[in-house]
């Protein structure tokens, strides 16, 4: 089984042009195999469709429990039902092959399993309640999360439904759609000591329905709680693939070179596209050149790293502030790595800090970056003829990096042995300190990731790695449209606490590897692109 796991790879391919810059990829779903394009998030864990791409009513395999769930992304939120049904990738509604959708190496002799569909029956699906929900998606149907099991909690509805006579008791088809169920006496229950309060307290307190996400979590909240087998972790548990996946993205923004493309046109354009890779990511050599480079997953609530530094050019390093301890509890750690996420968003002081460097560096640099203070910028952007990108710098992000690179080289020898390709991976031990280059032996030099060594470390030593988001990265051209451009490097986020989001303009330039089979918590590795 173990063999079969290491070559079960699968190479899907990814679009950015559905949700704003974020990639989708393609799912079947039920006995239809209805597609729908969902949105990568390695900062949520929750399969969720809306309903018009779903259409849940003529899904033959759709059996419904009495589970909810409800999400909030900061820019949105839905609440839903959760059924289960046939999940699939690659796989059409006649099992036919999807050679014309999904591109494999299949020369290479540890991919001979990759053309077999990844299919999960019974698999849990959130679906949302309402089509006003929808909008947290974009134009994408829903969202893949890729994280851990922490953030996929669902209630257990079944005693409350019971209770209120409806059945059977189960939550498809959604029954809070409007106000003939009165939620809000669940609540008043858990809060009220006795039944006269109970009754005075529903006399002012009105009827209301899953519209209102706050109310309804609050109500959610005096449920059973269960946790949900995120997706990706169902396809390890049941030998499908490996515990591993690989991340591989050219833009944060929609390239935009004609107002007139249609969204398949735009699509077709290589600087739209993107891989995702189940199962693997080292073996696949057309992706990547040089070296991984490991970050340290300090735990498993989010992909949480420990951020040290950001350096603007060769200017001095700026430390980056530990979590404020009263956050600790929930959110562990300074930064976390997410796909979801289309901005790199830092903490307000890092914010004002890396502007300060860049006006040192030049003036005229804080007039352009000052419109993208505010979030809608992005959905405006400024003339690009104002931007000459050869003068500015690039940002060096530095973390705290995996504390046993034996682990890391192991598992890089071994892709390179099943791959037959004769690649240098692991540790790059003849860097200088304070370098974010790591000599690519085969091609001209590495600047976008190394390990920065202030001392010959053992296995087991700590290690700082950098990675280098370059002003392509951060300032994206054509975009939001032909001969704009967009700043993607944003201040804290409101109500967020003191912790950096690393989202795509890091990621861009990269083959990132989420390996979760390492250590108890994971490492992230990254390696640049060819």
């Amino acid at each position: 089984m173990d063999s079969q796991i290491k070559a079960r790879t699968l190479k899907v391919p990814l679009t950015n042009v559905y949700a704003k810059g974020d990639y989708s990829a393609q799912l079947q779903l039920g006995s239809r195999a209805q597609r729908v394009n969902l949105i990568l998030d390695t900062g949520s864990s929750t399969l969720v469709v809306n309903q018009s791409a779903y259409r849940p009513q003529d899904d033959n395999l759709l059996t419904a429990t009495s589970l909810a769930q409800e999400v909030n992304y900061g820019i949105g939120g839905w609440d839903g039902p959760v059924v289960t049904t046939r999940v699939a990738l690659c796989e059409g509604k006649s099992e036919e092959k999807c050679e014309d959708e999904i591109a494999f190496d299949t020369h290479q002799p540890h991919l001979h399993l990759a053309h077999q569909p990844l299919v999960l029956d019974a698999c849990p699906l959130a679906i949302v309640s309402s089509v006003k929900q929808q909008q947290a998606f974009g134009d994408a149907d829903g969202i893949l999360g890729l994280g851990y099991h922490h953030l996929n909690k669902s209630y257990d509805l079944k005693s409350y439904l019971e209770s209120h006579q409806h059945s059977p008791a189960v939550t498809y088809p959604w029954p809070f759609a409007d106000d003939k169920d009165n939620c809000q006496s669940a609540i008043s229950k858990s809060n009220s000591q006795s039944n006269t309060d109970d009754n005075n307290h529903n006399k002012t307190q009105p009827a209301f329905n899953s519209e209102d996400l706050k109310q309804f979590k609050q109500f959610l909240w005096q449920q059973p709680e269960q946790d949900l087998i995120p997706y990706f972790t169902s396809l390890e548990e049941h030998g499908l693939t490996a515990n591993k996946f690989a991340f591989y993205s050219r833009r944060s923004s929609i390239h935009v070179t004609n107002g007139d493309l249609s969204p398949q046109q735009l699509a077709n354009d290589p600087l739209n596209q993107g891989w995702l890779i189940l199962g693997g990511g080292e073996e696949h050599t057309e992706l990547y050149q040089g070296e991984f480079h490991t970050i340290r997953v300090d735990h498993d609530i989010y992909y949480n790293v420990t951020l040290t530094s950001i350096r603007v050019g060769d200017q001095i390093p700026i430390p980056a502030p530990a979590l404020e301890t009263k956050y600790c509890k929930n959110y562990y750690s300074n930064a976390i790595v997410d796909t979801g996420a289309s901005a790199i968003a830092l903490t307000e002081p890092l914010y004002q800090a890396m502007l300060t460097s860049l006006k040192a560096i030049s003036p005229t640099f804080a007039p352009l970056i000052a419109p993208f203070k505010e979030i809608s910028a992005q959905e405006r952007g400024i003339d690009a003829s104002f931007l000459d990108l050869s003068q500015w710098p690039d940002i060096t992000f530095t973390f705290v990096g995996d504390t046993d690179m034996s682990i890391n080289r192991d598992l890089n020898e071994d892709a390179v042995l099943r791959a037959g390709t004769d690649v240098s991976v692991g540790t790059d031990r003849s860097v200088a300190p304070d370098k974010s280059a790591a000599p690519d032996k085969s091609a001209a030099p590495d600047k976008s990731v190394g390990t920065d060594k202030r001392v010959e470390t053992q296995s087991r030593s700590q290690q700082a790695v950098s990675i280098v988001c370059r002003p392509e990265s951060y300032w994206q051209l054509n975009a939001p449209g032909e001969g704009k451009a967009c700043f993607k490097i944003l201040s804290q986020l409101p109500n967020w606490p003191n912790q950096t989001l690393l989202g795509l303009p890091l990621l861009n330039d990269h083959l990132v590897i989420f390996d979760r089979s390492a250590h108890r918590t994971g490492v992230i590795r990254f390696a640049k692109q060819r």
